[in-house]
């Protein structure tokens, strides 16, 4: 899988003077945010894919269980 850049990797060059500075920081800053909470979010939904996978197989063996019960 491909990394993701930051927005503070992509523009990790960039020039700015006076008050743009405090804009741009404040800005790099919500960005970094952005990123830690994308990650988190990110490793919660994997979290959830193998829940619901093993909630997946357990429904099939039940299914499986239950069906040689009524074959029976």
């Amino acid at each position: 899988m491909t990394k993701r850049l930051t927005r503070s990797e992509l523009f990790a060059g960039a020039q700015a003077t006076g008050s743009s500075v405090q804009m741009q920081n404040s800005h790099l800053d919500l960005e970094n945010q952005n990123d830690e909470k994308i990650e988190g979010l990110t490793s919660k939904v994997k979290i959830l894919k193998e829940i619901t996978l093993s909630i997946g197989e357990t429904v099939k063996e039940s299914s499986t269980i239950l069906g040689s019960m009524i074959t029976r």
